[in-house]
């Protein structure tokens, strides 16, 4: 006696549709992703690229024309100097990176290699301060309290409310 059913046989017909509606919503997801790319400034090649390149278009844009203007001449002025603090860095970042993706994890490898990242780090924010500085220095007071105000919510919004 065979105890078989057929449905034990065919495959259910939701399994037909699966593989099909799942190809559809990557491609469409992936359509996302890169209309999102090609259309974001931040994405298409700024002179600061990263969560840098990213806080600072964000910060630009809450300045005055004039203002952002005048903060990106300072950052063109002095990017040949910091551009390389901050390829430095990306690679101290991508080492550490790989460090810790390594199938066989070694602790001495991770804690030099987060040593470079942190001396690199340094390095990176001694180069730039000074242009950060005299960049802040062409920006109105107006531009300075509104960058100080989009600092803080973003803050806030990460963070939470600061106490009092």
């Amino acid at each position: 006696m065979d105890t078989t059913s057929t449905n034990d046989t065919r495959p259910a017909r939701w399994r037909r549709w699966v593989l099909p509606v799942s190809l559809l919503l990557n491609l469409f997801l992936i359509a996302l992703i890169a209309g999102f790319v090609l259309h974001n400034p931040v994405t298409r090649g700024t002179a600061a690229g990263g969560p840098l390149g990213r806080t600072l278009a964000n910060l630009e844009s809450r300045l005055s024309p004039q203002d952002a203007r005048a903060f990106n001449s300072v950052l063109a002025r002095d990017l040949p100097r910091t551009s390389a603090a901050a390829q430095k860095l990306t690679a101290a970042r991508l080492e550490l990176a790989r460090q810790v993706a390594a199938e066989k994890y070694d602790p001495e490898a991770t804690r030099q290699a987060l040593s470079a990242w942190r001396t690199s780090w340094d390095g990176f924010i001694q180069d730039f301060s000074d242009t950060l500085v005299d960049g802040l220095g062409q920006v109105s007071p107006e531009g300075r309290r509104q960058l100080l105000l989009a600092t803080e919510r973003r803050r806030e919004r990460m963070l939470g409310p600061s106490i009092p």
